[in-house]
């Protein structure tokens, strides 16, 4: 490993999302960090995504994955880990983009004794944008709570081959499964408090095409890590599976406006000692 200039890969790993998968790949281009590998793990798509990846050939960086068949994102990433010659691993979709300082500032930023490192993000919306602040330390306490960390980090492949990489049986919260284990055996994770990443919702292509198939899979996840958490996180957590389920009361519009956020917090808290006190 080269301590002063180690080798990051980016991954990719795509589906017929062609026309925003190129914006994605720019980014990765526009890094002010080198070296960078680039990985695309095109997972069956039927779209032009190849024709796309074929416009950054000459990058002789870029690795090209092809699927015949879609196989999912987890199994995707991990194809992409597998494949990786990167002493780091760092984590882009297809429908994202990353800040131009952002693998500079992350490399820089590392630390051995967290498990990873992430930062803020920014959101981008139909009409307006927001920026997610996350705290500085992430702790396994925290992550049973919610996934306060998001969808992509830095981090070290050998740690990621040592947990098993991405669970491929989860049908969703992967990366949220992925965040608690890798904390549980390398410690918190760290937060750059700058926003570095572009995380894009405003596009007409969903991020959840199967709501059911989804929540089968974070109750999947919910079963998996139950024995890790504690009472109150438990409740948590139902309580936003059940809200995802539709099956929390919508106090909020009997009154016909938006309450200020302690009084929302305390609402919450009610509605979870009140119903799924276990």
């Amino acid at each position: 490993m080269n301590l002063e200039n180690p080798l990051v890969s980016a991954i990719i790993p795509t589906h017929n999302r062609a026309d925003l998968l190129r914006r994605a790949l720019k980014s990765v281009i526009s890094q002010t960090y080198q070296p960078i590998e680039i990985i695309v793990v095109d997972d069956g798509s039927t779209d032009e995504t190849e024709s796309i990846v074929g416009e950054f050939k000459n990058d002789s960086t870029l690795i090209y994955l092809k699927n015949e068949e879609a196989r999912g994102a987890p199994v995707a990433r991990n194809q992409g880990i597998q494949a990786a010659s990167g002493d780091f691993i760092a984590g882009l979709d297809d429908d994202d983009e990353w800040n131009p300082e952002r693998i500079e500032r992350l490399v820089q930023a590392y630390d051995d004794s967290f498990s990873c490192i992430t930062s803020n993000v920014k959101m981008q919306y139909e009409n307006h944008t927001a920026t997610w602040h996350k705290q500085e330390i992430i702790t396994l306490d925290d992550l049973l709570y919610s996934n306060q960390v998001g969808n992509q980090v830095l981090v070290k492949r050998d740690r990621l081959l040592e947990i098993g990489g991405f669970d491929e049986q989860l049908a969703a919260a992967q990366d949220y499964d992925l965040w608690i284990r890798l904390c549980e055996a390398f410690g918190p994770v760290k937060n750059i408090r700058r926003p570095l990443q572009i995380v894009h919702t405003e596009h007409e292509k969903g991020r959840i095409s199967n709501p059911s198939s989804q929540l089968k899979g974070y109750l999947a996840f919910y079963k998996k890590h139950k024995h890790r958490m504690n009472r109150a996180q438990r409740k948590y957590q139902l309580y936003e599976i059940r809200r995802a389920q539709g099956k929390q009361q919508k106090l909020f519009k009997i009154f016909g406006w938006v309450p200020p956020s302690w009084y929302a917090k305390e609402v919450k808290r009610w509605v979870i000692d009140k119903f799924l006190a276990t």
